[in-house]
């Protein structure tokens, strides 16, 4: 589990320079990856969503639905 920290807040290991950042203050980019993310949970009701990350940047979002028959 991760330390308790302020909403909107960025985790210490994901920051530069060493400030904490804001969410008003993600890149571009970040808004993008944020924005397909929510839109792959959102188009699966059970599932997996895969973030693969290198050298500190999204670079793959894989998304597995999972059909349950009763």
């Amino acid at each position: 589990m991760s330390a308790a920290r302020p909403a909107g807040e960025i985790p210490q290991a994901s920051q530069q320079e060493g400030s904490p950042r804001r969410v008003a203050e993600l890149t571009p980019d970040e808004h993008d990856v944020i924005a397909r993310v929510r839109e792959s949970l959102r188009a699966i009701r059970f599932g997996t969503v895969l973030i693969v990350v290198q050298d500190g940047k999204v670079v793959q979002i894989e998304t597995a639905e999972k059909i349950r028959l009763r």
